[in-house]
Order: structure tokens, then C-alpha cells, then sequence
């Protein structure tokens, strides 16, 4: 029986699990190539979005002079509003459009982070990614972030929590 030193058997289970993940099956999820996606048309994120509507109706206001960031295309700001049940990422993807994606990941209860450079949410905790739709781009999540509609209303940005 042959004795393994601790840094080899550290390089055998990095082997073992480089294998499973080029198999597609490491780390209980599947294996898909990361797809960057350029942003969209501009009015592409806002075409056709409802006019906002009261709180009542689940419509909740994001003032645009409490998050600078969000004043200029490629701005974008964590929003936290716990009296309306409320945690995203409000992303300004081109004049006057907005899009809002919650941003706590569906596989680790990681917060995810928004990446300009590739238009792309990312979970530090395990490597997944969504588009701006909240779609899965990379596993090992499984299941989509939620999208709400945003929409600019003057100075303000109308995001609908339905209730």
C-alpha cells in the first residue's frame, strides 16, 4: 500500500473534481459555459413596460437622488427595502431603462454582485451567473433570480413587488 504525503492527496482530489466538472457533473449542478451578453438596444429593457401604479398595488419608489450611481447608462445600485420586502440590484442599462434582479442567489443564499463590464450577475460564493433577464448564463444555480419590472417615473425609479 502505497502512503500519499497531504500535498498529494490534495492534488488527487483537485484532479478528481477538475474530472467531475469537466463532465458536467462537480458540484451537484450542471456545467455551462459562461455567455457574455452585450447590453440591449437602448429601450430594449423599458419597451413596453406598464406605466408605475401605488403601493398598494405592489409598486414601490426608488428615488433616483438617494442612488447616484444610477443617474448615468452602466449605473447601478443595491436596493434594500425591507418594509416592502425588497433586496435587489437596480441595474441602468440605457437611457431610462432600467432592470431590477433580486440579489440573493437562488443555489447558496449568496448575495450576488453586478458585473458592468459583462452585463452579467455573479455569485461569489459558487461561480453562477445570470443575464439581466435573471436567467441562468453558468450552474450551479438552478433556478432563475427574479426579475421585477422597473420603471423611470421622473426622478424616480417605480420597481412592482407583487404582493
Amino acid at each position: 500500500m502505497t502512503s500519499l504525503d497531504r500535498r498529494s492527496a490534495l492534488l488527487a482530489l483537485a484532479r478528481g473534481g477538475c474530472a467531475l466538472a469537466a463532465l458536467g457533473t462537480g458540484c451537484g449542478g450542471e456545467w455551462r459555459q459562461a455567455v457574455v451578453l452585450a447590453p440591449p438596444p437602448e429601450g430594449a429593457a423599458c419597451s413596453g413596460a406598464p406605466p408605475p401604479g401605488t403601493a398598494e398595488q405592489g409598486w414601490v419608489e426608488v428615488r433616483l437622488e438617494d442612488h447616484p450611481a444610477l443617474a448615468t447608462p452602466g449605473g447601478h445600485a443595491e436596493v434594500r427595502l425591507p418594509e416592502a420586502l425588497l433586496d435587489v440590484v437596480l441595474v441602468h442599462v440605457s437611457p431610462g431603462c432600467f432592470v431590477a434582479l433580486w440579489r440573493i442567489c437562488t443555489h447558496g443564499d449568496c448575495a450576488v454582485a453586478w458585473l458592468p463590464d459583462e452585463g452579467v450577475m455573479e455569485c461569489p460564493c459558487h461561480g453562477s451567473r445570470f443575464a439581466q433577464d435573471g436567467q441562468i448564463l453558468q450552474g450551479p444555480a438552478r433556478r432563475p433570480l427574479t426579475a421585477f419590472t422597473a420603471v423611470r417615473k421622473e426622478n424616480s425609479v417605480f420597481i412592482h413587488r407583487p404582493r
